[in-house]
């Protein structure tokens, strides 16, 4: 007996040499006789399955690690059983296996950690971090478990030990991005945005970086770090940044951003795509159509400013209507009119991607309309999980998601998305027959205030652009420094970031354009009435490019103020075209910076042809389709019927086909 012992641990050894030199089939014929000859050798099970899982067979990873449990339960054997359940995707043995470990090693570091990501991931943030804690005081220089013990500070709010905490990480290891990546965005949220920048350079993540430059207005490097973005894009097929703030790229092309969404699609729910798409029973037959609206926004944010007017009219009597949000906890005026409606609100904040969509799949939904998709706090897993037949991508996101999994259809209009621009497009083009962005003629104006309470001086010329910072560049900053110079006795009215340092940057650029800094008006933070109320100050609105005024310019119209646009390629930079086509305004559409200098130029020059456009614009604010509520409600719930309709008759090529209402 000892002999034949002595022969078996020899082999086994024989084993794990080849196995540390990656000779895994060497290993596997080893383990296979010693298992022949001794059934109960747990190691040797044990070792057999951490090859077939690094072999990526799984199954008989899971038997065999299944069977070294069997004949002797051992911390390591659960750990590792559960990573081969993680990757069978078997969730629930995943979490059990992991919880098998801790409770036979309660200083199981690596358990602590994984156990802590699912609870991450499921968005409970406390159990998350207590587990990281377990996983840093069993291994002191766990450097991947300080780095996910920082997110969850950072998300959570308590960036100063956050920051503490990842700078451990990097001192740990280096080379670990992703703690340069979360304590670059702390910095950034903070308005440190120089060194923000510089981490994101660091470990070459210049997408960021220009996202960053953009917010603090700190434009010096511009020109390189788009440069760098594009470039990537075109040859990196592991390309993995957030493609919503590559709009802002002038030199970015509709191909290009439809490539770089897929990637980042990849990138960011590369498991969940992996998945089969989720079984889902049929939505009953009896003409009611079933919608449901996915959204963090449903309270005081642009997203409501729109939407509101449409949720209260929609006709529940065909349509069952429910939103499922993960939206932050709030109590505004928006969550009020919301609890008046006769809707169900789920709350789905605090469950994973997956238990999300499970919970959105159980109302037996025909579309679902995700109002985010890659804007920031989305959660395009849930979509990618297919929790209804048909995805519809609408409204919070300008643009393709790059992705088919994520959205079956975007909903845009023949300006933003006209059918000769299909190819730009994942999605099968959905097209309302005048403006795809709703509105609510119910929003109040507040009476005007005084030039002098808004620090406006009286008589001048006011030039305003609402937009964040975020969305201006050098090229149209210096054209409205141009308009400025041009129209000596006119001011430009921007609204006020949280840092101070963007704006100091902007009154600098004003200086190296030859404009007194006094010339900028910052306006503060106010409710959408006030702010609408103010906005009646302006002489005229200047839209920014590439990535346009959205909900902005929808504010400037409803206010009464003309806005002067130059159109582009992108569903981003035709926005406030398509709003200007709608109120019938289409002179106010350029094609060129030089036309939409001289377009201004020319408005600002001439107070009589500019007091008759505003003039037809009140006209037209209540006679044309753009803020008429019940009537883009109606044609809404129109696409809806013709999308569930082509979705479910058509095939092929013909489910390319764009959607457009008869």
């Amino acid at each position: 007996m000892k002999s034949n012992q002595h022969v078996l641990n020899r082999k086994y050894q024989e084993a794990i040499d080849f196995y540390n030199k990656g000779d895994y089939l060497k290993a596997e014929n080893i383990l296979r006789q010693s298992v022949r000859l001794a059934p109960r050798f747990a190691d040797a099970h044990h070792l057999l399955g951490i090859i077939y899982h690094q072999l990526n067979r799984h199954t008989e990873a899971e038997s065999a690690i299944r069977k070294a449990i069997s004949i002797k339960p051992t911390s390591d054997y659960y750990f590792n059983i559960g990573l081969v359940y993680r990757a069978l995707n078997k969730l629930p043995e995943v979490e059990d296996a992991f919880r098998h470990t801790l409770k036979l090693d309660p200083r199981h570091a690596k358990a602590a950690n994984n156990l802590g990501n699912i609870f991450a991931a499921e968005k409970n943030y406390a159990e998350a971090e207590r587990l990281y804690r377990i996983a840093i005081s069993s291994a002191p220089n766990y450097a991947l478990a300080y780095k996910n013990l920082g997110f969850i500070l950072s998300e959570t709010n308590q960036s100063e030990e956050a920051k503490e905490v990842l700078h451990r990480t990097i001192a740990l290891d280096p080379s670990l991005s992703e703690a340069y990546s979360i304590l670059a965005q702390i910095y950034e949220k903070e308005g440190q945005f120089q060194t923000a920048i510089d981490m994101f350079k660091k470990i070459g993540d210049y997408s960021a970086a220009q996202r960053t430059a953009r917010r603090g207005a700190i434009w010096t490097e511009l020109d390189t770090l788009d440069s760098a973005v594009l470039k990537s894009i075109e040859t990196n097929s592991e390309y993995d940044s957030e493609p919503w703030s590559l709009l802002n790229i002038a030199q970015l092309t509709p191909i290009l951003h439809r490539n770089a969404g897929r990637m980042f699609a990849h990138h960011k729910s590369k498991s969940i795509l992996s998945f089969p798409p989720m079984a889902l029973p049929l939505p009953p037959d009896d003409n009611i159509l079933r919608i449901g609206y996915l959204s963090s926004d449903f309270y005081n944010h642009a997203t409501m400013h729109l939407l509101s007017g449409i949720l209260e009219r929609h006709n529940t009597d065909g349509f069952f209507i429910r939103l499922y949000s993960y939206s932050p906890k709030q109590s505004d005026a928006y969550t009020a009119r919301l609890a008046a409606l006769n809707i169900d609100i789920v709350d789905i904040s605090s469950m994973s991607d997956i238990a999300a969509a499970q919970t959105i799949a159980q109302d037996n939904l025909h579309i679902l309309v995700d109002l985010k998709g890659f804007t920031q706090n989305g959660r395009p897993g849930i979509t990618a999980i297919r929790p209804a037949p048909t995805i519809v991508s609408w409204l919070g996101y300008p643009g393709t998601l790059g992705e088919p999994r994520m959205a079956d259809y975007i909903i845009g209009d023949p300006v933003v998305t006209p059918p000769e621009h299909a190819e730009h497009f994942s999605e099968t083009l959905a097209l309302m027959p005048y403006c795809y962005q709703p509105n609510d003629d119910q929003k109040k104006i507040m009476p005007t205030p005084m030039r002098a309470e808004e620090g406006l001086p009286e008589g001048a010329f006011v030039f305003c652009s609402f937009n964040q910072i975020l969305k201006f560049n050098p090229e149209t900053f210096s054209i409205w420094c141009k308009l400025l110079h041009s129209v000596p006795n006119s001011v430009l009215w921007l609204l006020a970031s949280k840092s101070p340092i963007p704006m100091d940057n902007l009154r600098a650029q004003a200086v190296k354009n030859g404009i007194d800094p006094e010339r900028l008006i910052f306006a503060k933070s106010l409710s959408v009435e006030q702010h609408l109320g103010r906005l009646q100050l302006a002489d005229l609105a200047l839209d920014t490019y590439p990535v346009g005024s959205h909900t902005t310019a929808s504010d400037a119209l409803w206010a009464g103020v003309p806005l002067v646009t130059r159109i582009g390629s992108l569903f981003a930079s035709r926005v406030a075209a398509s709003l200007l086509t709608t109120i019938r305004l289409p002179e106010l559409i350029t094609e060129s910076d030089e036309e939409y200098y001289q377009l201004a130029l020319s408005l600002a020059n001439d107070p009589t042809r500019l007091q008759q456009l505003r003039a037809t614009l009140l006209e037209n604010r209540m006679t044309t389709p753009l803020f008429n509520t019940e009537l883009f409600t109606r044609d809404l719930e129109k696409l809806y019927r013709a999308i569930w309709v082509h979705h479910s008759t058509s095939d092929g090529d013909a489910k390319r086909n764009p959607v457009v209402l008869g």
